[in-house]
């Protein structure tokens, strides 16, 4: 099943694969025509820290024709998701991913990504990690093109210290190709949270709506470890 943004000619296809939350929510940001002044950019992680998630998928088929999306259960067979940052280098960090399933199986992956304009060598991989130190008000990509900046700041209390970290929210919506009548949509929201020192994705929730049929699915991405502070 195939959706398309509304004034866009671009297809969006739905396919469950674990990091299509974040290729979703970056696709529905809108786009601003106007290149930011070039702005310094600083980097809150270094070569060898991990941060461990949790990922769980809940849904809610309120029509009796609703089920869920193909390999929507993934979230729920999944172990954990860790992150080992490899490189950092200038305004661009190296990771590699490690997907690890209930059944002990997993799946490896990397990615290389410039903090300063989110450009990625990975289309399909782990993008949500940003500049160190942005405030409210700031842009995610200080040097980027989406124009979307950080919309509020608390404070977060773990095991052994309190940390702030700042949210952003997201939001799209796109049509069924194959309806005519573009009456078949679907509503995704993003809402990311994110360690403010080292930019690092703390939590994420992915929230889609659709309306013919009737349901609603939610991924939820929750840090459950970390080397650099206790969790």
């Amino acid at each position: 099943m195939a959706f398309k943004k509304k004034g866009s000619n671009k297809k969006v296809y739905i396919a469950i694969i674990l990091l299509i939350v974040l290729i979703v929510s970056s696709a529905a940001v809108i786009l601003v025509t106007q290149t930011p002044a070039v702005k310094a950019v600083a980097l809150g992680v270094q070569t060898g820290d991990t941060f461990t998630y949790q990922l769980i998928g809940t849904s809610n088929l309120t029509s009796l024709a609703a089920v869920d999306t193909p390999g929507f259960s993934v979230y729920n067979n999944t172990a954990n998701y860790k992150i080992t940052i490899t490189n950092v280098q200038g305004t661009s960090v190296s990771l590699n991913t490690l997907w690890t399933f209930i059944n002990g199986s997993s799946i490896t992956g990397s990615q290389t990504i410039d903090l300063s304009n989110g450009n990625k060598t990975e289309a399909n991989g782990f993008w949500a990690i940003y500049a160190s130190n942005l405030n409210v008000g700031d842009l995610l990509r200080p040097n980027g093109f989406d124009g979307v900046k950080v919309n509020a700041s608390s404070t977060i209390t773990y095991a052994s210290t309190t940390r702030e970290r700042n949210f952003v929210g997201i939001g799209g919506e796109s049509y069924l190709v194959t309806d005519p009548t573009r009456s078949t949509l679907r509503y995704d929201t993003t809402l990311i949270y994110f360690d403010k020192q080292t930019g690092m994705l703390e939590t994420l929730i992915w929230i889609t709506d659709y309306n013919n049929p009737e349901m609603r699915e939610v991924i939820n991405w929750t840090l459950v470890d970390s080397s650099v502070w206790a969790v």
